[in-house]
Formats: structure tokens, C-alpha cells, sequence
């Protein structure tokens, strides 16, 4: 079945097998590139967060001929994603060497100061003569997309870009990658300077992957069956576990049984993992708990960290990790609070973790931690309302948050009155440096496609706009699920997203213009019956009735729909106004005391 499994490097990767380089290509029933941001901000921050030599998975391939490339079973995401970084670090390095000539930065693999290989970078994208190392799928212009941007990347091509370039995968993956290196701070510096592209690039080429090459397309299957449904691999948690009922000793039965009640209070192996990590930082200003010279807790030292608490003192920091675990599992499974002290912030715990704040709860660890007593409501307030802007402008970088926690919990540490601490946190939040204003945000919310940027968030602000409108009379659960498990309220596009070619709606907008306004905050809203809307038509939906009862949007079921009962038809005019009207809304309910506006 294995014709030769390798642990090799991305260098080794895209390199050369002997005097042949090697060559990658994507078969046409895999399905499109699929990554986004969530996935290229992992990327990323892995590589960059740990040391040289991080591991990256295993791909499988398929090698029928010698002369022919290897077929991607498995990996096609990850190989796109590395390629697409690597085009990017070059662009940026053609541009600094275009501002800074005289520094020579692109002849990086003949300068001693930088450990790389004497391949160049564009010879690990492409081989002159022969073409690129990796072809795309041909699924939603995959390969177009990409051999345009490499061409003009490499050759300086002047060719027209394809058509709606910049609305698809490849193209926005690259441009996030390209962002992400040229981000400048407030004070207008750069916050990647080129020594430190540098050693990314470094990293890039020395992390590795298995790759596994198989003969025929049924190994491969078979292969990537038995790999994908062999169980629960073992985690650091498990890790750290072995290692202190083995220092401890005694009765590692009853060590065990302890143990558990970490394990019972935060149930997910993600969770636990993240609860390692998030307990160092919450509390490493604590002399008791800071190892050195570990600032940061990566998935690369992680291990070294909690091996050197265990050898220190294995009682203070099993105790810490039962105690700890009990607070951060009410932040993680909410929904489990049955009493206690989080009794009372059920219902707003459950809403952060719909909206997806785990890089805060390094912080609520802390405060739930020190202040037990106190009423912590608004600070959860806080925190929500400020994940939802954050959610919708993408500003700061989730590379950025948990640090910026750190960073927070830093400065509160000499603070013991509550209210000051309280205080303090809203300030930081919304001090320029991680806050956009209410301008800035206003903008975003009229123009931009936020549903296509952060999908969630835009559900929880519109169930949270939708619920401020609402009594206690007509208090609706937005979040109920039906037999099946799905949501029974879903967004719903007004114009909707795939209209049929003899729709109105190709009449009435064009593709560019469905394109560029379906996402947008004045065309979304709330409903239980998003099969009966559907692709209809406006007329179809603003009436639309179910066994006799009036579902559409002219119904009144929802009170954000205010806007749409006097319409008859739905144009880029409406698009426009109700964005308006909404974000003046949206401004109005995510306040804080201290913001600036």
C-alpha cells in the first residue's frame, strides 16, 4: 500500500528529489479551496509562535510514475496555504528591497546572516522551464487565481487579473498573508521588520511534514480511512498527567481520581489543552507561577513549563490546576451550570462562548479568580460588546489578543479594589490601540460584507439587536434547536445568496452587484422559516404564508424588520439605507462608559 513515508522539511517539500524537483498537483474531484481566516491565522501563528522545526501533519499523495507530479489526496489546504505564505513573504521582501535597495535583502540565501538553504524562494514555487511546483484544483478558478498571482509575482506578468480575483479564496488568502506582514502599529512602524520576515521564512522551510506516497487511488482512500478513525491521540494534557502520578507517587489510583475532576470540569481535549495555557498566563505575574524564561505558554514548550512546575512542587500545581479548572469549565460548558457562584452569569457565559471569546478568558480566569464576591456582570458585558466589534472589523489581529489579554492582566496586578480593576479593563479595551471608534465602525457596518466576514458574529449582533427590542412578553429563544439539532432561527439573506438564473433578483442586480451587497447588515435579518423564504422573490417573501399563518417579512415577527413593511420591491438603495439605519442602532447598544467615540 506505502511506497515510502518521509519525514521531510517544507524545504525538502517543494524542493528536489535527487536532480528532479518535485512537482504537486491537486486532482479535479477534489473540492475548491476551502481555508479562511480562522485557518491561515493558525497557520501562522504556529510557525511564528514556536521553534524551528514545527511539525505540520502528513499529506498523502499518490506517485504513478516517476514522471509524473504526485497526486493530493490529503494536505491540498495546508500545501495551498504554505504556497500562498511563501508568495506573499516574497512580495514583501521584492518590496522592501524596491524601498531599501542598497540593503540587498533578496539575495537572502547567499547572505551569512540568514540560515536558510541555497534554494531561492521562487525556486520553491516555481522551476524555470518546467512550471509551478504545486497546480490547484480547477474547482471555482483555484488554479487561474493562483497562476496569476504567481506569474505576476515572479515574472512580473502584466496580464488582466481574472475577473472577481480579489472576491475568492486564493486571492484573499494572499492578501492576508501580505497584510499581516506589512501591518504597521499606531506609530506607523512596522510590526514584522525584515529580520523578522526573515526568520519566518526560516521557520516555513524547516518545519515538516510527513509526506506519505501511495501507488494507486484506492491505497490512498484506504489510507486516509484508517488515519482519520483511529481514535483520540494523546495530548499534553495526558502528558502532564503521566508525569505527576508518577512524581507523586504513593497511590497513583488515588492521584487519578483527582485528576478526573480536572477532566469532568473541562471535558474537551481542545479546552484542556487551551486551559494549560490560559492558567500560566493568568496568573505568571505570580512568582510561585512563573517558570523562566517562558513569557508566553506555546504548544512547543508548554510540556517544558509544566514538567519544571511538577519537579518544583507537584502538590501547589496539581491543587492549581483542580481549583483553576473549576472556573474556566463554566466558561467552556456554560451550559452545565446547575448552582454556585456562576449561577447567576449562566445566560451571559453561554452568549460568549456562542460568540467565540476564548482568548479572553485568560482574563475572566484571573478576575473570577480574585474577585469571587463581586458582581461581575458588567465586566462580562464588557467583554461581549467588545467581542462583537472586534468579530466585525477584524481589528486587533487574532494573532494579537493573546498577548493584548496578557498584557491587560499585567497591568492590574498591583490593582485590588475591583471597581478600579473594572475600570481599567474597559479603558484598555477601548484605548485606540485595539478599539476601532464609533466612525470607524459605523463604516464597516454600512459598507462592509460582514456576514461574509465573520458569520457568527453577525448572527449573535442581529439576535442581540432583534432581543433589545423585545418584552419579556414576546422574549423568543433565538437559539432553540430543532429535532434534528439545527437551528430553528437563521440568518436570511433578503436578497439571497444563489437566485435562480430566471429569478427577478438577476433582473434587478447584476452579479457583480449580488456579489459586493448580499453580505452587507442592511440585507440580512432574523427567521424561523428560512426554507419558505429561500431564493423567492421579494413580493414572495414579504408575503409568504405557512398553513394559513403570515411568515414573510411584512408579518411583524420581527422587530428588525421594521424597515421593510412599507417596501414592494428590494434594491441597492434599500441595501443602503437600512445598513444605515441599523449601525446607527448597532452604535447605540454596544456602549461603553469610557469609549471614545
Amino acid at each position: 500500500m506505502i511506497k515510502d513515508a518521509k519525514s521531510q522539511t517544507i524545504e525538502n517539500i517543494f524542493g528536489k528529489n535527487g536532480n528532479d524537483a518535485l512537482f504537486y498537483k491537486i486532482p479535479p474531484y477534489q473540492r475548491a479551496y476551502a481555508w479562511k481566516t480562522e485557518q491561515w491565522e493558525e497557520l501562522f501563528n504556529d510557525i511564528n509562535d514556536n521553534e524551528q522545526g514545527y511539525f505540520l501533519g502528513s499529506i498523502i499523495c499518490i506517485s504513478s510514475t516517476e514522471s509524473e507530479p504526485l497526486e493530493v489526496v490529503d494536505g491540498q489546504q495546508r500545501l495551498t496555504t504554505i504556497s500562498l505564505l511563501l508568495m506573499s513573504i516574497l512580495s514583501v521582501i521584492k518590496e522592501y528591497n524596491e524601498r531599501k535597495p542598497d540593503e540587498g535583502v533578496l539575495e537572502f540565501s547567499k547572505n551569512k546572516k540568514w540560515v536558510l538553504s541555497a534554494n531561492t524562494l521562487e525556486e520553491l514555487l516555481s522551476q524555470e522551464g518546467a512550471g509551478n511546483k504545486l497546480t490547484l484544483s480547477i474547482q471555482n478558478q483555484n488554479n487561474i487565481d493562483y497562476e496569476h498571482l504567481l506569474d505576476k509575482l515572479i515574472n512580473s506578468s502584466k496580464k488582466e487579473a481574472p475577473k472577481n480575483l480579489g472576491n475568492r479564496q486564493i486571492s484573499r488568502a494572499y492578501d492576508y498573508f501580505r497584510d499581516r506582514l506589512l501591518k504597521q502599529d499606531a506609530e506607523e512602524r512596522d510590526i514584522f521588520s525584515i529580520t523578522d520576515i526573515f526568520t519566518l521564512l526560516s521557520k516555513i522551510v524547516s518545519a515538516y511534514i510527513v509526506k506519505i506516497e501511495v501507488k494507486d487511488p484506492a491505497s490512498a482512500f484506504t489510507l486516509f480511512e484508517s488515519l482519520n478513525n483511529r481514535g483520540t491521540p494523546l495530548t499534553p494534557i495526558d502528558l502532564i498527567k503521566n508525569t505527576i502520578i508518577g512524581k507523586k507517587g504513593g497511590n497513583p489510583e488515588q492521584t487519578n481520581t483527582e485528576w478526573q475532576k480536572i477532566v469532568e470540569n473541562i471535558v474537551g481535549y481542545d479546552d484542556q489543552v487551551r486551559f494549560l495555557r490560559h492558567y500560566y498566563h493568568a496568573f505568571k505575574s505570580r512568582k510561585e507561577v512563573e517558570v523562566s524564561p517562558y513569557t508566553k505558554a506555546t504548544k512547543s514548550n508548554i510540556i517544558k513549563i509544566y514538567t519544571e512546575h511538577i519537579k518544583r512542587n507537584v502538590d501547589f500545581i496539581f491543587q492549581e490546576l483542580i481549583d483553576k479548572s473549576k472556573i474556566y469549565g463554566a466558561f467552556v460548558q456554560p451550559e452545565n451550570i446547575e448552582q454556585g457562584i456562576f449561577q447567576k452569569y449562566k445566560e451571559q457565559l453561554i452568549s460568549l462562548k456562542r460568540l467565540g471569546v476564548a482568548p479572553a478568558y485568560t482574563l475572566l480566569l484571573n478576575i473570577f479568580e480574585r474577585f469571587p464576591k463581586e458582581q461581575l456582570s458588567g465586566l462580562l458585558a464588557v467583554v461581549e460588546n467588545w467581542f462583537i466589534r472586534r468579530h466585525l472589523t477584524n481589528f486587533p489581529a487574532t494573532n494579537a489578543l493573546d498577548q493584548m489579554f496578557q498584557d491587560l492582566i499585567g497591568s492590574l496586578t498591583e490593582v485590588i479594589d475591583y471597581s478600579e480593576v473594572a475600570r481599567k479593563i474597559e479603558t484598555f479595551l477601548t484605548g485606540e490601540k485595539y478599539y476601532k471608534n464609533d466612525d470607524a465602525f459605523k463604516t464597516i457596518l454600512e459598507s462592509g460584507g460582514l456576514y461574509e466576514v465573520n458569520a457568527n458574529a453577525v448572527r449573535c449582533l442581529l439576535v442581540k439587536l432583534e432581543t433589545s427590542k423585545r418584552t419579556d412578553e414576546t422574549k423568543v429563544d433565538f437559539w432553540a434547536l430543532t429535532d434534528a439539532g439545527k437551528l430553528v432561527w437563521s440568518i436570511e439573506h433578503i436578497l439571497p445568496q444563489n437566485p435562480k438564473g430566471d429569478s427577478p433578483w438577476t433582473s434587478t442586480f447584476s452579479k457583480d452587484e449580488r456579489e459586493s451587497n448580499m453580505h452587507r447588515l442592511g440585507n440580512l435579518t432574523l427567521t424561523c422559516y428560512n426554507p419558505n423564504l429561500s431564493n423567492s422573490s421579494f413580493l414572495s417573501k414579504i408575503s409568504a404564508k405557512k398553513e394559513g399563518k403570515d411568515i414573510g417579512l411584512h408579518s411583524k415577527n420581527v422587530s428588525i424588520n421594521e424597515f421593510l413593511l412599507d417596501k414592494k420591491d428590494w434594491t441597492l438603495s434599500d441595501i443602503t439605507s437600512r445598513s444605515e439605519v441599523l449601525a446607527k442602532e448597532i452604535i447605540s447598544l454596544l456602549t461603553f462608559s469610557t469609549a471614545r467615540a
